[in-house]
């Protein structure tokens, strides 16, 4: 039988390992992108965000952290926007996009820094400060994701209107 121990780490992996075989093997293949629906999943993702938090607020550091993150999480998210391939076929009016195997490495390294702070905050000595600790990961996490997904729908939704100006339609 395994380590539990061993286990949080070794099964949490093999599941990452997973999504990302399946992921790189999709990306090769260009998807279907609705310029219509670019807001909303980060629309879904906001309320979430607000519903979770809004039930367990945040100290001010708290505050401060979540700010933080949101603000990080957008700018990386702006930048996995542009390493997006949108096409545009006129004839159709319709758009693609491919994820870059570059944007597939920064979700990658988002998810090790996460795996990292979960590990870290698990180790916390101190068992009234894990509590808190906790929360404030999550909710920095979860703020993370928003400003991430946000931003780089946003990005690409900007791409794609620029596209379709240039092909002399309305956007």
């Amino acid at each position: 039988m395994m380590n539990p121990e061993l286990a949080q780490y070794v099964f949490p992996l093999i599941a990452i390992a997973i999504v990302l075989a399946v992921r790189f093997r999709r990306m090769s293949r260009a998807q279907p992108m609705k310029l219509q629906r670019m807001w909303v999943a980060p629309a879904i993702l906001a309320v979430v965000a607000v519903l979770i938090i809004a039930g367990h607020p945040p100290s001010p550091l708290g505050l401060l952290i979540c700010f933080a993150a949101l603000l990080v999480g957008a700018a990386i998210g702006w930048h996995r926007g542009k390493l997006m391939r949108i096409d545009y076929d006129p004839e159709t009016n319709e758009f693609s996009q491919r994820a870059s195997p570059a944007a597939m490495l920064l979700l990658v390294g988002v998810l090790v820094v996460r795996f990292a702070l979960r590990s870290y905050f698990q180790g916390n000595p101190e068992p009234g400060k894990l509590d808190e600790s906790a929360l404030i990961l999550t909710d920095a996490l979860l703020l993370f994701a928003v400003g991430l997904i946000s931003m780089t729908r946003v990005e690409m939704a900007i791409r794609a209107r620029s596209m379709l100006e240039r092909s002399g339609r309305n956007p």
